[in-house]
């Protein structure tokens, strides 16, 4: 899909995407018991509202069910702290060794 299209796409209601990650996140944490702030509750919201956009945008030129990919984006939302941790120790990982990343054949 052209990159024009696609955003027409989000901006005529893939956005809502971003919604649905940041109701999720926002769920987990009014159900949660651990104490934050309420700037680390609102960075948790903000990254699940992002990573929610990208799995839209990710995830859009797939051919599942709408059931699948709306399931999909409201788990990135809730679990978008884990994701983005995950990121930051294979990136850290990487960092110190990148050879043992790369395939030797």
């Amino acid at each position: 899909m052209e990159y024009n299209t696609i955003i027409k796409e989000f901006i005529s209601g893939g956005w809502i995407v971003t919604v649905i990650g940041a109701l999720g996140m926002f769920a987990r944490l009014i159900l949660g018991t651990e104490r934050m702030t309420c700037m680390e509750q609102l960075k948790r919201i903000m990254a699940a509202a992002a990573f929610s956009t990208i799995a839209w945008f990710v995830l859009e030129q797939v051919e599942v069910s709408s059931l699948t990919k709306a399931i999909s984006y409201g788990i990135v939302g809730v679990i978008s702290p884990e994701i983005l941790a995950g990121i930051i120790t294979l990136s850290k990982k990487f960092a110190k060794k990148p050879e043992a990343f790369i395939s030797k054949k």
